[in-house]
């Protein structure tokens, strides 16, 4: 038996999941670059500020493995992501009524919670909707609806910024996580395949899970996590620097520069995201993804020599496609490597804990050098690790695609 995409869930599951990868975008944003912002206009210091923040992310880092398992098992998914979206919106809400730092603290550390629950209960359901043959366009699919929530949040926000204030981002956090609720419980639960969402055995008369030794001792899956940590080591303090180095000269419209910042990037993923995804079906993982990873290095040693804010905006471009193309064939990548384990979202868990590892480094490995040799030498630096993420792709890791017509034994076997 081959897998296909003739049999579809109906157009209510995969509109839901459109509008609610659209929501979803829309919320994270909200409570993501603009806190800084947010928590200086209410004269924080920078160490509280990086205190805050670190806090999210270490929380994020810590729990991205056991939500990821937890998505394994779970058959309510929907209810899961359901009661992530509540924490946001309680979180956004606290933090706009009360900016002191026990509130802020704890709802930082909430939202980092949240952010393990989203990625993979996301890509559960979406490989739980459709088959292995048609996951490459879904993925786009979700990456481009998510891609047009963040321009259009990023957009909004930065104006509801600027015209009124940065607490009345948060209000508007509150509102949108309504309409994401309504998107996620529109996806039908019966169109859900519990045992393909956790990349599990399509024969389920055999439902065997692998040993979690499968997972992590996987050269593949450590090679994959090695150049993730080594991306997003070059990636993760990339917009930072580049909102500092705009607002030394631009303070009074720092919400409108971030905005944008965030925005070029957006579109540029929500353009591309469905040819990305169809590639990767039809032309492999690998090529398209060693051809995104070469933009992370040219974006940062462009970044290094100039102070130009419109042309470290353009640069921004270059961000779109790096991220846009990564976001996607790495989601793609992981599927193909833990077909028929039944720890699919583990892995994208475990990947998530890399991103957050890499990124933590990132901002204050950046920060350290740009404080002490200047911001040249901060975005050479991001350039070296994204050029070193870039050679581990190209020597280290194998193709991953597995065929839409493989015969089921090709899936995962547990050890005689």
């Amino acid at each position: 038996m081959q897998e296909n995409c003739s049999t579809s869930p109906s157009a209510r599951s995969r509109h839901g999941l459109d509008w609610f990868n659209f929501f979803v975008a829309d919320i994270r944003t909200g409570v993501g670059p603009f806190v800084a912002i947010y928590l200086t206009n209410n004269h924080w210091s920078l160490a509280e500020i990086g205190l805050a923040l670190t806090a999210a992310e270490i929380a994020g880092v810590v729990t991205q493995a056991p939500g990821g398992a937890i998505m394994d098992h779970v058959r309510s998914k929907r209810v899961l992501l359901g009661g992530a979206v509540t924490v946001l919106a309680v979180s956004a809400l606290m933090m706009a009524l009360f900016p002191q730092f026990a509130v802020v603290l704890t709802a930082q550390i909430a939202l980092g919670i949240t952010g393990s629950i989203f990625g993979p209960g996301i890509s559960a359901i979406t490989l739980g909707l459709v088959a292995y043959a048609c996951l490459g366009a879904r993925t786009g699919r979700n990456a481009a609806f998510g891609s047009a929530g963040n321009v259009v949040a990023a957009v909004t926000m930065g104006w509801i910024g600027y015209r009124y204030s940065t607490q009345a981002i948060f209000f508007f956090v509150v509102i949108l996580c309504m309409p994401a609720l309504v998107a996620l419980f529109s996806i039908r639960p019966d169109e859900i395949d519990y045992e393909r969402a956790r990349g599990g055995k399509t024969d389920t008369s055999k439902p065997t899970m692998a040993g979690l030794r499968e997972i992590f001792c996987n050269k593949g899956m450590v090679t994959f996590a090695t150049l993730t940590v080594l991306w997003h080591l070059g990636n993760g303090a990339m917009l930072a620097m580049i909102g500092e180095q705009i607002a030394k000269d631009r303070p009074q419209e720092s919400s409108l520069w971030m905005s944008a910042a965030v925005t070029v990037p957006q579109i540029v993923m929500a353009l591309i995201a469905p040819a990305v995804g169809s590639i990767a079906d039809t032309q492999g993982r690998k090529p398209i993804l060693l051809w995104g990873f070469l933009f992370l290095p040219m974006r940062a040693v462009l970044c290094a020599f100039t102070t130009d804010p419109y042309l470290l905006i353009a640069y921004q471009l270059l961000d779109g496609l790096a991220a846009g193309i990564f976001g996607i064939v790495g989601v793609l990548m992981i599927a193909d490597m833990t077909r028929g384990t039944g720890h699919y979202n583990l892995a994208l868990g475990t990947i998530g804990a890399a991103v957050g590892i890499g990124a933590s480094i990132s901002t204050t490995l950046a920060g350290f050098v740009s404080e002490h040799a200047g911001f040249q030498a901060g975005f050479l630096c991001l350039a070296a690790a994204g050029t070193a993420a870039l050679l581990v792709l190209w020597l280290g890791m194998r193709e991953t695609k597995v065929e839409a017509d493989a015969p089921r034994d090709l899936e995962w076997q547990p050890e005689a």
